[in-house]
């Protein structure tokens, strides 16, 4: 597990773009913990292009925050690069 660091974390969210992505992330996704439904485990995901239609900001804004976020480890990325959900393991 990588190295938890509040203080990036709180850098992050005292950006106002950032905290509205983050929040976005975390309506989209909820704690971003594997959900069952019967025989089946699924994690929640959203995109650069959800979360720019949910909060309003630009493509450039987004994807800006949401590499904020995953550095700060308050979100995960996928390991594709395209979709993200939120880290609530980095801050328990």
């Amino acid at each position: 597990m990588p190295e938890i660091d509040g203080a990036s974390m709180l850098r992050a969210l005292a950006r106002e773009n950032t905290l509205r992505v983050f929040a976005a992330v975390v309506d989209a996704t909820g704690t971003g913990a594997p959900q069952r439904s019967g025989s089946t485990i699924s994690v929640g995901w959203t995109t650069a292009i959800g979360v720019s239609r949910q909060t309003g900001l630009s493509d450039t804004a987004v994807v800006a925050a949401l590499t904020e976020l995953t550095e700060a480890h308050l979100i995960v990325a996928s390991p594709e690069g395209h979709g993200w959900h939120t880290d609530f393991g980095a801050l328990s």
